[in-house]
């Protein structure tokens, strides 16, 4: 629940200018502009969850009594609350993103927001597979099988971040091999 730290600021800064006359290029910053709004309140998710698992994870450390583990079911049921939240708020970023990269622009600004689309993508999927733990515990008769399907969960929710990660660090490379075509927010 740690993994989703320092995401998507250079989106949140990114504009698009481009040069080329003709083309969809305002219509494609429009829905930019778009995905990033949804990419802040994906990333306030972030940031609370992130609080949230912190205290989930101390207090599953800590639990001794049946009590105590249905007071951590009620918690989970928050947290899974913002992982909705995120999951819903990176599929919109990501699904203007895919809008954008099927508009008339350059070459490399399509290339950017197809990688962006598929980032957001990602992470709304990242959103769904972490917010299984907390399920987990929720569905789970005995300590055992929770421990075991959390570590499945966690397994999982890793491997999409890390492809999620995989897929910005493309998008960034292209911002900075493109700096005339994909300029920062002045």
């Amino acid at each position: 629940m740690k993994h989703l730290t320092g995401i998507l600021a250079i989106v949140v800064m990114i504009t698009i200018g481009l040069a080329c006359s003709g083309d969809d290029t305002q219509k494609a910053n429009d829905l930019v502009k778009e995905a990033n709004k949804f990419v802040i309140d994906a990333n306030d998710g972030v940031k609370k969850a992130e609080a949230k698992g912190t205290e989930y994870d101390s207090k599953l450390a800590k639990i001794t009594t049946d009590k105590q583990v249905e007071e951590l079911r009620e918690f989970g049921k928050e947290i899974m609350k913002i992982y909705d939240s995120m999951n819903e708020n990176f599929g919109k970023a990501g699904g203007k993103f895919e809008e954008a990269s099927k508009l008339k622009v350059n070459d490399k600004f399509k290339e950017y927001l197809e990688l962006k689309g598929r980032e957001m993508k990602k992470r709304a999927e990242y959103s769904l597979e972490i917010k299984k733990i907390p399920q987990a515990l929720i569905d789970s008769k005995k300590r055992e099988e929770y421990v075991e399907n959390a570590k499945t969960y966690g397994t999982n929710a890793k491997k999409i971040l890390d492809e999620a990660k995989d897929l910005g660090d493309k998008a960034d490379k292209i911002i900075k091999e493109n700096p005339t075509v994909i300029k920062p927010l002045e």
